[in-house]
């Protein structure tokens, strides 16, 4: 099985608990009077001054439209996991989700964030500069035909890749089988599992009080229709970070499109009349 688009060049990764047993330009001869100079520069400026004024103003209109909608950006990860075709399928019973600087050496002493760390301790923590890491554990029912995803802890630093602000922190989940073929994430159906929000930034969130309890808030839905699937899988999460669209910002909007036209003229005069002197 092979699944393109998933190129994630950004430091955001995926790590299951444990493995299934199987040149200069001469200035020469170029004097010139100062007074020329300055008097050809400023006639250039206010040549030019109202285009100046209207791309600026067309990345400020732009600016503002931006904060009426709502942001959205998306972040892919995924696990193959292998199993054999005549068994059910195999199901980790944690899974990590890591932004941050991984080391370049993979052998680093400091990369102690890893696939099949089993009952070693997870050293994600201890990456420098984490933006967002997620513990989730996963619990199946008693008669293992269902499980769910419970996360045990969170942080998150509160801005996307982009560093823009985000306000509601999403996980969906899709499962495909080896025999899928499935090679285009877009055909990929998602089920959002978790919220995150209202939730403080820069902060680590424990989830689990001990061993078999929880603070269940952010638990996701039961989820049936995996177990009885068998052999190799891909496990994959998209990470869906949401900044709500701002009601002042529609009304900034409204009134600077109202005056755009007299801001523009009032800008282009000032600047001429500060060039002439």
């Amino acid at each position: 099985m092979s699944i393109f688009g998933f190129g994630n060049k950004r430091a955001t990764k995926m790590f299951i608990s444990e493995l299934p047993i199987f040149k200069e330009v001469s200035m020469q001869n170029q004097v010139v009077s100062k007074g020329i100079i300055s008097t050809v520069v400023a006639q250039k400026i206010i040549e030019i001054a109202p285009e100046l004024v209207q791309e600026g103003f067309k990345l400020f209109s732009s600016t503002i439209a931006s904060f009426t909608q709502e942001y959205i950006s998306e972040t892919i990860v995924h696990k193959n996991i292998d199993g054999d075709s005549k068994r059910g399928i195999f199901l980790p019973s944690s899974i990590t989700i890591v932004r941050a600087n991984f080391p370049k050496d993979i052998n680093s002493k400091k990369n102690n964030c890893f696939d099949g760390y089993g009952n070693t301790p997870n050293s994600c923590k201890e990456l420098s500069d984490r933006k967002l890491h997620i513990e989730l554990d996963i619990i199946k029912s008693l008669d293992e035909d269902s499980f769910y995803f419970q996360p045990s802890s969170y942080f998150y630093c509160g801005k996307d890749n982009s560093r823009k602000r985000i306000d509601e922190l999403n996980l969906y989940f899709a499962f495909v089988t080896a025999d899928e073929n499935i090679s285009d994430w877009n055909s990929i159906k998602f089920q959002k599992i978790i919220s995150f929000k209202e939730l403080e930034d820069e902060y680590d969130y424990n989830f689990k009080i001990d061993k078999d309890r929880y603070d269940t808030s952010y638990q996701s839905p039961w989820i049936g229709s995996e177990l009885s699937k068998k052999g190799a899988y891909t496990m994959i999460f998209k990470i869906e970070e949401k900044r709500y669209s701002k009601p002042f910002a529609k009304t900034l909007n409204k009134i600077y499109k109202n005056h755009e036209d007299e801001l523009q003229k009032r800008i282009n005069q000032e600047i001429r009349e500060q060039l002439k002197k």
